[in-house]
């Protein structure tokens, strides 16, 4: 009986460290204590650095269980000791960090219908050495950002729709999308959105600062890349950004110093997709960069819509808070899978909730709010993406496309939101098995 205890203990905790490691073990009986002792007090330390698994003894607990150092680390020398019952890792033990305060409020990561599986996929990683880039209207300074974002650039050739007093420039910072009455063909005014700052936010906001919430890749880092500005932006800047942040050169701006694994892009335009942007799309997934597109929020054939139709692009239809295809979501055979997007109800909370800025026209105050739309479910994909090239940076485009697939769960849209919904658990779960299979 104790044999067999012990190989199940063993089996979860050997390991084979290059410093010393202590464990706690419990015996059977006191005189199998005290027999293992004995040998462990009186071995030389000339001994033990023969033999590397020679346990040492530590101390005595106050339950009974002793404490042993073995110079390997290797837990598996604790199977010559005889009346030992179990064996574990003497595990160094931190302050526990305060959680994101605003992470209950973030159903799309953790509800088990509609969420997406996030702790589950970050116990094999939370992003680290994986880079995102999300083309969209700029960065807003913002706590949850800090420390997240490596240089970008802005892509708007027209000043005045840039609203920065000059053309194409290195500063990729959010200067507002506020409209007038009138303004972009529209009747009503509108109040600036701070889209991209949402969207960088939960793709990789950081976790643990005591702030907010926390992006599905924590740990990654957030190209900003400002192609939107006053009435959205020029396909053809588009274009240049896409050539750019994939590691293309653009004539007059300097070349990228890392190129990402995946690109978002939470926008959209009617109509077919142009042999330009296809072609940069094209030369994207070429240098190795995937690239997440939202479906739109016509509640239309997501055909219809750019770059969502475009080919290789993986293509995200948004969800409700019940798991159903959300009423404003584009949908149809151009769809990849689909990932939380918000209901879009009236019902704040059931919608996603990111990092935004106070400000009605200019920045004011970073807070948080809530959106939604199909621009809020591509950063979820695109952050699992980034967790899936942190945990294999060795996966193609294809590779990361197949995994999306084939381990998304069945959602309440069948034949209209692709493969289902993102599963992160899943598809991380997968991606670490086939990687040591390799």
């Amino acid at each position: 009986m104790y044999r067999h205890c012990l190989a199940l203990c063993l089996a979860l905790f050997t390991t084979t460290p290059t410093h010393a490691t202590q464990f706690i073990v419990r015996f059977a009986d006191q005189a199998s204590a005290a027999a293992a002792r004995m040998p462990a007090e009186n071995t030389t330390r000339r001994k033990r650095a023969i033999d590397a698994g020679q346990p040492r003894h530590i101390a005595m607990l106050a339950t009974g269980a002793d404490v042993f150092e073995i110079e390997d680390g290797n837990a598996a020398h604790f199977a010559r000791l005889p009346g030992v019952i179990s064996v574990e890792e003497d595990r160094i033990i931190r302050p526990a960090a305060l959680p994101d305060p605003l992470y209950s409020r973030q159903w799309s990561l953790h509800d088990p219908r509609a969420g997406i599986d996030a702790e589950v996929a970050w116990k094999h990683t939370r992003g680290q050495g994986a880079v995102i880039a999300v083309l969209d209207t700029g960065s807003t300074p913002h706590a949850e950002l800090d420390g997240q974002l490596l240089p970008g650039y802005d892509f708007i050739s027209d000043a005045a729709r840039a609203r920065d007093g000059d053309g194409r420039d290195p500063d990729a910072t959010d200067e507002g999308d506020w409209e007038d009455p009138g303004d972009c063909g529209r009747r009503a005014g509108a109040r600036s959105s701070w889209h991209g700052t949402h969207v960088m936010a939960l793709a990789g906001a950081r976790q643990g600062n005591r702030l907010g919430i926390v992006g599905v890749a924590p740990e990654a880092k957030i190209i900003p890349v400002r192609v939107l500005g006053h009435c959205g932006g020029r396909l053809s800047d588009m274009i240049d950004a896409l050539a750019w942040v994939s590691g293309g050169e653009v004539a007059g701006v300097p070349p990228l110093e890392r190129r990402p694994d995946v690109i978002n892009l939470s926008l959209s335009t009617t109509g077919a997709c142009g042999d330009a942007l296809a072609d940069a799309l094209a030369q994207a997934r070429a240098r190795g960069v995937a690239v997440v597109a939202a479906a739109g929020n016509d509640g239309a054939d997501a055909h219809a819509v750019t770059p969502a139709n475009c080919p290789g692009v993986i293509t995200v239809a948004g969800l409700d808070r019940h798991a159903s295809l959300a009423w404003y979501s584009n949908h149809g055979e151009a769809v990849t899978l689909a990932a939380p997007g918000g209901s879009l109800s009236g019902v704040r909370t059931d919608d996603l909730i990111s990092a935004v800025d106070q400000g009605a026209r200019t920045r004011w105050r970073s807070v948080f709010g809530y959106l939604a739309g199909t621009s809020m479910a591509a950063p979820l994909v695109s952050g699992v993406v980034a967790l899936m090239r942190s945990a294999d940076p060795a996966l193609s485009v294809a590779d990361v496309t197949r995994h999306l697939i084939d381990n998304a769960r069945p959602a309440r849209c069948p034949r209209l939101c692709g493969a289902g919904l993102l599963d992160a658990g899943a598809t991380l779960d997968a991606v670490a098995q086939e990687k040591a299979r390799r």
